[in-house]
């Protein structure tokens, strides 16, 4: 079988941190406190024969095993030992943002995601579920009588309290099969993931980047109201006005997408975004045609779809309803949401460099198809 390829080679700037977690968190016994404002993270194995070099091995393995709580800082000051003598052991360094750390206090640190050599990349699956969600909300905006019945089940069943891991997933799986799982290669299975037009859009992992392009950020949320709550939660994220690239290959006789169609979606989620949402906090201006938002930490919704589907008033109601029956309503009141003007009431930020920025907020400055040809499959 000949299947026509297109290939695009994408490249986004990001316009504010954007963080994609490896899942593991940076212990307080596993990073250090340098000069300017920089966090120094040691090779752990370097360090190691840094202490048995001096004598302490058995110490060092002790503290690392052991029940002591304190933070690595504070215990080469016992040793007195200075940071700046471990300077061979330290892997590499990250800028603090505009967090002021007190040295020693337990701050959780979640780590970037990285690639076997150590360097941060954002992977092709982050970049795929970024464009699916856009791509599904661009379609409802457009076709929204395709979706009629299961809008309806799905207000139906926003009324049920469930599990978070359950809670309005059948209703979410309902809508990618109306806009996705039309390829009918297999009729009698139709919601199979083998009739998926998304399996002829493929994306690659970005080009890998360098830990330069990382700083600590501070997770900080923004209310309605101008007010700002920092949370003590640092993530290691790659910088603002960071060049990110990578491939997107369209198999043109799965999947109808071209460039205008992606750009075209990319536009109508981030304007819904806007007009439904972003518009209600202060100082957030009008993004940009070919902006989007990637990777962790940007909030509810950049991740989900009701907005585009329900519209602003029923929107935030059945927003609201999710975080209550979830059982998130009373620790962030949400209950008061429609009365802040937005469901969640705050945005995810972060300061750097004396600014206020929308945790991963980027812009596509660049998709370019740079081949097309035939692949043949058996």
């Amino acid at each position: 079988m000949v299947q026509n390829l297109k290939c695009y080679r994408v490249t986004m700037r990001t316009l504010g941190p954007v963080f994609v977690g490896s899942g593991r968190e940076i212990g307080k016994k596993e990073y250090v406190f340098l000069s300017r404002g920089k966090v120094g993270i040691p090779d752990i194995k370097n360090l190691y024969e840094e202490m048995r070099r001096r004598g302490i091995g058995n110490l060092f393995e002790d503290y690392l095993l052991g029940e002591d709580k304190s933070s690595l800082d504070k215990w080469m000051a016992k040793q007195k030992i200075k940071v700046a003598e471990i300077g061979s052991a330290i892997r590499y360094t990250i800028d603090c943002g505009d967090k002021i750390i007190e040295t020693g206090k337990t701050l959780q640190v979640m780590e970037c995601i990285k690639d076997p050599y150590g360097k941060p990349y954002i992977p092709g699956s982050s970049l795929k579920g970024m464009f699916r969600t856009i791509l599904l909300g661009a379609d409802l905006l457009h076709s929204p009588q395709k979706y009629q019945d299961v809008k309806q089940e799905l207000l139906q069943s926003v009324e049920r309290k469930e599990r978070k891991t359950k809670y309005l997933k059948r209703d979410i799986a309902e809508l990618e099969a109306v806009a996705y799982r039309i390829l009918r290669k297999d009729p009698k299975h139709p919601k199979d993931a083998v009739n998926d037009v998304l399996q002829g859009f493929v994306v690659s992992d970005s080009e890998p980047l360098s830990e330069e392009d990382l700083v600590l950020c501070q997770k900080v949320d923004l209310h309605t109201r101008g007010k700002e709550k920092a949370i003590s939660i640092l993530r290691e994220c790659i910088k603002p006005d960071t060049k990110i690239t990578f491939t997107i290959t369209v198999d043109a006789k799965v999947c109808p997408l071209t460039e205008e169609k992606i750009l075209g979606a990319v536009k109508d989620f981030i304007g819904s975004y806007y007009k439904n949402f972003s518009s209600a906090f202060p100082g957030i201006r009008v993004p940009g045609e070919k902006e989007v938002f990637l990777g962790g930490g940007c909030g509810f919704v950049t991740k989900t779809v009701l907005y585009p589907l329900l519209g602003k008033r029923l929107g935030m109601e059945t927003t609201q309803k999710v975080f209550k029956n979830t059982g998130v309503q009373d620790k962030h009141k949400h209950a008061y949401d429609k009365e802040y003007g937005a469901s969640p009431h705050t945005l995810k930020c972060t300061r750097y460099n004396g600014k206020n920025y929308q945790m991963g907020r980027c812009r596509i400055e660049q998709l370019e198809c740079i081949g097309e040809g035939f692949a043949r499959y058996r």
